[in-house]
Order: C-alpha cells, then sequence, then structure tokens
C-alpha cells in the first residue's frame, strides 16, 4: 500500500532553504517549457548534492507494508518526490503509465527488481540491481519493476517523473 503526503508550500519552501541541491533541481525544472529528457534529468541526478538531515526533516514514513511518497513539487512538467521505506517495505509491480522515472538513493540501499510479461500477462524477474547512496536509476516506460528495501535500515530515494505521474499498471508475479 503506498502512502501519499504533499508537502505545504511552507514545508517546501523551508526544504528549499536548506537544502541547496534540492533547490537547484526545482530551479533547472522549473526553467524548462517542457518535460527534461531522461538522460540529462539522470546527469543532474548524478551530481546533485543532497542534505539528507534536511531532507529528513521535511519527510514522513509510512509504518505499513508498503510504503511513502512525500510529493516535494508537482507541475505540468514534472513531480519530484522523495519516496522513503522502512526495513522490508516494498513496492508492488509496476509501470509508470507514461511517464519516465529518473531517481537518486539518498540514504540507504535501493533494490529494482526488473520483470517482463510472459504469455499469461504475469510478471516474471529478469535482473535485480542494488543501488548505493549517490548512484541514479532512470527507467522508461514501458519499464516494469519493483523497488524494495530489502536491508535493516531506512531508504530514500528522489525520484523525478517526467510528466507527473498519473498513475501506474500493477502486475501479478508469475
Amino acid at each position: 500500500m503506498v502512502e501519499v503526503v504533499t508537502m505545504s508550500d511552507e514545508n517546501r519552501d523551508d526544504l528549499i532553504a536548506c537544502c541547496k541541491g534540492v533547490a537547484d533541481m526545482i530551479e533547472w525544472l522549473d526553467s524548462l517549457n517542457e518535460r527534461p529528457g531522461l538522460t540529462e534529468l539522470g546527469t543532474r541526478l548524478d551530481s546533485l548534492p543532497v542534505n539528507l538531515e534536511a531532507l529528513k526533516q521535511h519527510i514522513v514514513y509510512t509504518e505499513d507494508n508498503g510504503y511513502q511518497r512525500n510529493i516535494i513539487k508537482k507541475t505540468e512538467h514534472y513531480e519530484m518526490v522523495a519516496i522513503t521505506w522502512r526495513a522490508g517495505q516494498i513496492t508492488p509491480i509496476h509501470d509508470h503509465a507514461g511517464s519516465d522515472c529518473a531517481f537518486l538513493i539518498v540514504e540507504g540501499t535501493s533494490t529494482e527488481t526488473i520483470f517482463e510479461l510472459n504469455e499469461a500477462n504475469l510478471a516474471v524477474p529478469t535482473d535485480v540491481r542494488h543501488y548505493a547512496p549517490g548512484e541514479f536509476c532512470a527507467a522508461e516506460e514501458p519499464d516494469i519493476h519493483r523497488i524494495s528495501n530489502d536491508t535493516d535500515g531506512n531508504l530514500i530515494n528522489l525520484h523525478v517523473y517526467t510528466p507527473p505521474l498519473s498513475g501506474f499498471g500493477i502486475y501479478e508475479a508469475a
């Protein structure tokens, strides 16, 4: 189960004041008149400094088995979200229904499992990737994947969806 919270303007402004990397990314994204390309977005995330302590003061975690989406900013061209997982929390197997996604691992180890659909339209795992803090991942449509926190600590990923995530398809495992 996913929990979603949208940061208030005051909370976002405070985060931006405390976290130059997030402020610079939002400024760049807001300067565009179209959705950013995934390659350029990945390049910017790859070198993005994030003030972890400041970010932690502005986000929350869910206590159920799912994960928490902390929406920092959403426009017609992009959506920036800090997604948090406690130990053992996991997303469903999903796609991004028309949105590309790039994300930076801010804290913890992120496990991404990649899937393909079989002839029965069930998701079959084809690859597992582990990302450490400072690494980034980019997923183009129609990628099907699952993100999980397979560690004992917390996981924080900073996601940028282009265009904003309007929904996602959920898939059953084979």
